[in-house]
């Protein structure tokens, strides 16, 4: 069932350790197959992780997730469970040690990409943010906005200092404005981490839902940039969008328009520095959306 792309990605990722895991997969989906009364559709286009719709019992629609063993599932497994009833998939069945999470299906599925009313989408994407942040109560270690704002610090280490292919000036603006923004932050939420149109489906039972979260704790701002930076290059005048985005979610959420535009440039120097150190070459992408929002800053 294992789809040759992705066995081909995570053998490039993960070497032997992805070969193996794969075989576990496979072997696991037989196991779950005969215990849990499932009968599998055809996988989902798939990143990092497998997963596959499936039937239970021949009855109830859902979703199988496979998790590759490291923190960023481990995350996700623990925000799924610390989000239920607040604006999130419902988790129907989970076994941490075995690495796999059963989840409600959400039918039709449509995501917020099927809107093209940009009011409307804010709409929908801020309704269904204010349903999931809350204050952080588990006791299980997720990242922080601090943790993650490292991530730049590689490329310095792969340049030697230096910043490779995105403008020094850009990443030097990055590094102290989220030190200044980490230094003044005060009210610390448990956050999605990846809330953007891709991640909110609509279902006829619960409404626009919330799926794959990765899990980040900090402030309520930095969990609007994702969705932010999602969906401009579509509009003639892109920062005319970003403007219109950040001023309506800053009033619709009761945020700080400065702080949005703050976060908005450092998270596209961060996505930058993230391609960069992948070897791809995403990071163009995160310098155009960073400047457009220097120019914000400077307005």
């Amino acid at each position: 069932m294992i789809p040759t792309d992705f066995r081909l990605k995570m053998q490039t990722i993960y070497g032997d350790s992805g070969n193996d895991w794969m075989a576990y997969v496979e072997g696991l989906l037989e196991s779950l197959k005969d215990r849990l009364q499932l009968t599998y559709d055809e996988p989902f286009s798939l990143s990092y992780n497998f997963v596959v719709p499936v039937r239970i019992r021949q009855e109830r629609e859902a979703v199988l997730k496979i998790g590759y063993p490291n923190n960023d599932f481990s995350n996700e497994f623990h925000a799924l469970q610390d989000f239920q009833g607040r604006g999130m998939v419902e988790v129907l069945d989970y076994n941490k040690v075995e690495g796999w999470i059963l989840l409600d299906r959400l039918l039709p599925g449509a995501s917020l990409h099927s809107i093209y009313d940009e009011e409307e989408v804010l709409s929908i994407f801020a309704l269904t943010a204010k349903r999931l942040w809350h204050k952080p109560v588990s006791v299980h270690s997720y990242p922080t906005v601090q943790s993650w704002s490292k991530g730049i610090g590689r490329v310095r280490e792969r340049f030697n200092g230096g910043s490779g292919p995105i403008p020094e000036e850009l990443v030097l603006k990055a590094e102290n404005l989220y030190t200044e923004l980490l230094d003044t932050s005060t009210d610390r939420f448990l956050l999605h981490g990846d809330l953007h149109h891709g991640n909110i489906l609509y279902s006829d039972c619960s409404g626009w839902t919330a799926i794959d979260p990765k899990g980040l704790i900090g402030e309520r701002e930095y969990d609007c940039i994702q969705f932010m930076l999602n969906e401009w290059e579509k509009w003639e005048v892109p920062i005319e969008l970003l403007r219109y985005r950040t001023r309506t979610l800053a009033s619709l959420l009761s945020l700080s328009y400065e702080r949005l535009i703050s976060y908005g440039f450092c998270h596209s120097i961060l996505s930058a520095s993230w391609s960069v150190d992948d070897g791809l070459d995403g990071w163009k992408n995160g310098v155009s959306l960073a400047r457009m929002f220097e120019d914000l800053l400077e307005e």
